[in-house]
């Protein structure tokens, strides 16, 4: 399965949601935001950073996306699995981005974002079909194949890294180098508003997502690429900490510029 080249030089490839996604994706620009996580981390690691994640993407999709590239992976790349919520879903091929339907403003159809039909389709799934015990069974699922790939290209030279993007599997721990891994990318990003309710007024703010590159402040991206890179060598990470992360701070009224992404992230519903 891997293919240990002379002259190959080693990749980080980069799964996931809008924790993860590129940004060259959100700003719109071919340049890459050097304080960006990702590209702190693949420094630090001394690897080729190839990120390819996408706004509002299942796990279906995600897993999609790692398999279409599993046979160009080889002996000294690292892989980042970073996982999304459960109760999203991969509604229609060609449109992985709408998966999160569940409380969406957004309308679809008027946007030309989905055809009636399919519209129909999706409601039809949500009223009739989904449950929350479906959502539950196929993340146990989903990260106890994750951990088993960690097993197999391990064998092969390939590390697999899985990131918790808004829970971790209940029946079992995610597999990891050493030390523990708890909370997930959820709380460090809620955590940076002052509360609850300033937080619902932050992505309550009429046709304007959030601001912050991968919903996190510039001080996290730089805590989080740090902390990722001494967890994958052994040592523990702690996402749930207040301490440890850049929290409490943020509101509409309160907000940083220099702490929000350099350029204006703009409507990610394609």
């Amino acid at each position: 399965m891997a293919v240990e080249l002379k002259n190959h030089t080693p990749s980080l490839y980069l799964f996931g949601d809008s924790f993860s996604v590129p940004s060259t994706a959100v700003a719109g620009s071919d340049s890459w935001v050097d304080w960006q996580w990702s590209v702190q981390l693949s420094d630090l690691m001394g690897l080729e950073l190839k990120a390819l994640a996408e706004f509002g993407v299942s796990n279906e999709w995600i897993i999609s996306r790692f398999n279409f590239f599993l046979d160009q992976y080889k002996s000294g790349d690292h892989i980042i699995i970073q996982t999304t919520e459960s109760s999203r879903y991969w509604y229609f091929q060609d449109k992985p981005w709408v998966s999160n339907p569940f409380g969406l403003v957004d309308d679809l159809v008027g946007e030309k974002i989905l055809t009636p039909k399919e519209n129909d389709a999706m409601r039809a799934y949500i009223n009739y079909i989904h449950t929350d015990e479906k959502d539950w069974q196929r993340q146990q699922m989903m990260y106890a194949y994750l951990n088993t790939m960690r097993w197999a290209l391990g064998n092969h030279g390939i590390q697999i890294h899985i990131l918790p993007g808004f829970d971790q599997p209940q029946q079992f721990p995610i597999a990891v180098n050493g030390g523990e891994l708890q909370g997930c990318l959820q709380h460090v990003s809620k955590n940076e508003f002052i509360s609850h309710e300033h937080g619902e007024a932050w992505y309550a703010q009429p046709n304007t997502p959030d601001q912050r590159l991968n919903h996190m402040s510039r001080d996290n991206h730089d805590r989080l690429a740090k902390r990722l890179y001494h967890h994958f060598n052994g040592e523990s990470i702690n996402f749930i900490n207040e301490k440890e992360w850049l929290s409490g701070y943020l509101s509409i009224e309160t907000q940083q510029a220099d702490q929000l992404c350099p350029s204006t992230i703009k409507h990610n519903m394609k």
